[in-house]
């Protein structure tokens, strides 16, 4: 999986922070060694200004600021910098580091080891030496254990790979939904313009006799509404840029301009994909039959718990003293081996084997769901998007028609062919229009990648 890398521009160090402070209050010093006695009023207003300026730099943290990206440079710093995502790196970490732990139980283990004796009347006896150790199960535990441990590592990189398909349907979610509401709002503010034009018009008209004082009143009612629904939009906007900073891990990203222009082209469609073969693969149901594999290895080792086990151990007497030098000679070897078999176990071996017996049925439970839901997911995504595109052609056609619309009406106003109400009822029909446009695109681009989650595949990877 990759990312675009984009240049992130940091917060400024603290070290150049408490370089300028310092500077300041160097001057600060000066003026006030050097500040006759008619002055000596202002210095307390400017030691508030520098007491200001450092409760600001050291009480607030600095914000890396991204600028205006498009979408695949927005994807690429959320994925560096999302909350969630790095959870999931951490668990792949976690994973890993399990199987290096099940792994240990199968190697040779070393350690140094001293004894000294005292009885009273006797010399006291002591001997050191170095024992190699191993333990092992006779039935082959260990190797069930690192089985168990291999998919739970392999459950983690699905689960972080399913994470990464969520947070790309979310994304872009947040993204075309705030460049859309940035498209919308300067919309909304060129409306504004039009019908502030157009009001003066009414009112130079009223003033010469030419128009009664009704149109200019739904000229202030037209231009009323148009300010009421650029407030609405631009908290749409504040909500989406507030939503796409969180998924960035507190980023500021800006959506780059231009992203909604109504002359932009839109790709083909897609095709329709093969449902069964895509659930089959999707790294949701993959995680779940992982976790049904990892679940079969630890019922195997439940399974072995009552067992006999083996341990041997060799060890070099390397120091002797006293007693101790006639039971061990230094410089050679002697051999242990130990037989284990446990025969009251207090129902340890029982009740942990029905524990990972109940365990294997919920995760052969999850399987089923997670498939279901995958389809579920996959067949209304693909329903969203083949409605968003057939929705989107349908707008696009209709804005095209109100634009020209709405300019022979404009055109037929200024020849005195056409009245008030015609142009506000066409300019509000334009407005309305665009405004779907838009909302229309966006949803479709939302779509989009929506499908591509549900398919398990994005684009920025074929």
């Amino acid at each position: 999986m990759t990312s675009l890398p984009v240049p992130v521009p940091k917060a400024r160090p603290a070290a150049s922070c408490a370089k300028i402070l310092w500077v300041l209050f160097g001057r600060l010093a000066v003026m006030t060694r050097m500040t006759p006695l008619s002055r000596t009023k202002r210095i307390p207003a400017s030691i508030l200004f520098a007491a200001g300026i450092a409760f600001v730099l050291f009480s607030s943290p600095g914000r890396a600021s991204a600028g205006p990206v498009t979408w695949e440079q927005a994807w690429g710093l959320i994925l560096e910098n999302n909350p969630g995502l790095k959870t999931a790196r951490q668990n792949i970490s976690a994973a890993h580091a399990a199987l290096k732990l099940a792994a240990v139980p199968t190697k040779v283990t070393a350690g140094l080891s001293g004894t000294t004796t005292k009885f009273e009347g006797v010399d006291s006896s002591s001997s050191a030496g170095l024992t190699l150790s191993y333990n092992a199960g006779l039935l082959g535990r260990e190797k069930q254990a690192i089985e168990a441990e291999t998919a739970g590592l392999r459950e983690a990189e699905v689960a972080y790979r399913a994470a990464v398909l969520k947070l790309y349907k979310n994304s872009a979610l947040a993204f075309w939904g705030a460049a859309a509401g940035e498209a919308s709002v300067q919309a909304a503010e060129e409306e504004i313009l039009k019908r502030e034009a157009f009001l003066r018009d009414a009112r130079l008209r009223y003033a010469q006799g030419m128009v009664p004082e009704l149109d200019v009143m739904r000229a202030e009612s037209a231009l009323a509404e148009s300010r009421h629904s650029l407030a609405l939009r631009q908290a749409a906007r504040s909500g989406y840029e507030a939503m796409l900073k969180g998924l960035a891990g507190w980023m500021d990203i800006q959506p780059d301009e231009g992203l909604f222009d109504t002359g932009s082209p839109v790709g083909a469609g897609r095709e329709q994909p093969d449902f069964e073969s895509v659930v089959r693969d999707h790294p949701s149901v993959l995680k779940a039959k992982w976790a049904v594999r990892r679940a079969e290895s630890l019922l195997k080792v439940a399974g072995m718990s009552s067992e006999p086990t083996l341990g041997l151990s060799a060890t070099m007497t390397l120091v002797t003293d006293g007693a101790a030098s006639l039971q061990y000679n230094e410089d050679e070897w002697w051999w242990r081996a130990t037989l284990t078999i446990p025969v009251v176990d207090g129902g340890y071996a029982r009740w942990s084997t029905e524990r990972a017996r109940a365990a294997l049925a919920s995760t052969e439970a999850a399987v089923g769901s997670a498939t279901a839901e995958v389809m579920m997911d996959l067949v209304s995504a693909w329903e969203d998007y083949s409605a968003a595109m057939e929705g989107y052609e349908a707008e696009r056609a209709r804005f095209d028609t109100v634009s020209r619309e709405r300019e022979i009406v404009l055109l037929r106003y200024r020849e005195g062919l056409a009245n008030q109400i015609e142009v506000l009822d066409a300019q509000t029909r334009f407005a309305g229009s665009q405004a779907t446009l838009i909302d229309a695109r966006r949803g479709l681009l939302v779509a989009e990648a929506a499908l591509a989650s549900a398919e398990g595949k994005l684009p920025m990877e074929e």
